[in-house]
């Protein structure tokens, strides 16, 4: 009867232990995916939110550029010529007045696209986050702040303010990259140890091992008892039909 129970439990814990495994398998290969894909979002976003940062940092200094060279070529073309310059002297000012007005002109369609290129890269930078995630609330708003400095930035006509301007849009863009990183951080740190249903099913996996190993110690100790004690009533009984064998034999 011992070995039939003992029969039937090995053979259930032995189909428990394989549907548990099955279970443990299936949920490490989905969470080892949503993992995979976890890193593909971070190195997206990694490279969204540099590019995105990179255009602000260049609008601002292309902004400033093209202002100085406004005041250039706005400066020299209502600079009246002098009585004894020479024709030669007149026509280069009239081709450097033209060469900075073209330069102006290429800066200012310049600017229009890193523009565009802001406002997409920010709606691309917005898509890799849930409506008001926390952690990316912080970015939002200093990307606001680098978009209303950007927006005075044109409106300035002194050069230095201009400069000083233009170094607080580089700051507030450096307050992003440090958001940015800790964003990333976060991300790396629940790719490195693991999906939430990953880390659990682990956890569980080793409590149930731990139980499984003392429950086979449990029935091991038990059966080795067993077949002690089998062994000696065995050893026991066979000195006793020794005995009664001898007495029954006729004596001569």
């Amino acid at each position: 009867m011992d070995k039939i129970l003992l029969t039937a439990f090995l053979t259930a814990l032995a189909g428990f232990i394989t549907a548990a495994l099955s279970i443990v398998k299936l949920v490490n290969e989905k969470e080892s995916k949503t993992s995979e894909y976890r890193q593909l979002w971070t190195d997206s976003v990694r490279k969204a939110l540099s590019d995105l940062i990179g255009n602000i940092n260049a609008r601002a200094t292309l902004s400033v550029m093209n202002s100085h060279m406004f005041d250039t070529f706005a400066e020299w073309k209502l600079e009246e010529p002098q009585k004894d310059e020479s024709q030669l002297v007149t026509e280069t000012k009239k081709d450097a007045i033209k060469i900075a007005q073209d330069k102006w002109s290429e800066g200012i369609a310049a600017v229009r696209e890193l523009n565009q290129q802001i406002y997409q890269g920010y709606a691309h930078v917005r898509l890799h986050f849930k409506p008001d995630e926390p952690t990316f609330v912080r970015f939002e708003n200093k990307f606001d702040t680098c978009m209303a400095l950007l927006a005075e930035l044109n409106t300035l006509k002194d050069k230095e303010k201009r400069l000083q301007l233009k170094e607080k849009i580089h700051a507030a863009a450096d307050e992003m990259t440090s958001i940015s990183r800790g964003i990333l951080k976060s991300e790396w740190e629940t790719v490195k140890l693991g999906e939430p249903a990953y880390k659990s099913t682990k956890k569980w996996s080793i409590w149930i091992c731990v139980v499984m190993l003392f429950v086979l110690l449990t029935i091991g100790v038990h059966s080795v008892i067993s077949y002690s004690r089998g062994a000696n009533a065995l050893n026991q009984t066979k000195p006793s039909l020794s005995s009664s064998s001898a007495s029954a034999m006729p004596k001569e």
